[in-house]
């Protein structure tokens, strides 16, 4: 092997491995939702590259707002999709979008945009 086709496959390797954090293993700080109008959690997130934040903390049996905002023209951010609560959205750009649910148990609830590319979930405690 030369020189440049070592470099190369060296760039290759770290770039596949960013990939795999970014997409798989970055998980972010969670966010606990605040209490809003009426006793309803608020939080709002942003859809940019992913969800920011990825991470919300919620209470059992308390009604949850997300107010989910997409702000890139990616089109993998377009939906989002709750499977646990058989909810989905359209999420036009730069609008808020809110999804009220409410989780009547404790563990941890998935949200993805609709190409399962972006990740997100909800801690329920």
């Amino acid at each position: 092997m030369t020189t440049t086709e070592i470099i190369v496959t060296l760039a290759g390797f770290a770039l596949i491995a960013w990939i795999v954090w970014y997409f798989w293993l970055w998980k972010g700080k969670p966010v606990a939702a605040q209490s809003g109008a009426g006793g309803v959690l608020e939080v709002d997130v942003t859809v940019k590259g992913g969800y920011q934040p990825a991470i919300v903390e919620a209470r059992t049996g308390q009604r949850l707002r997300l107010n989910f905002t997409r702000r890139e023209a990616s089109t993998c951010g377009e939906e989002v999709v709750l499977p646990a609560f058989g909810r989905r959205a359209h999420l036009p750009q730069n609008t808020s979008v809110p999804i009220e649910i409410v989780p009547d148990k404790p563990g941890e609830y998935e949200f993805t945009c609709g190409m399962n590319m972006y990740r997100g979930k909800i801690v329920v405690q």
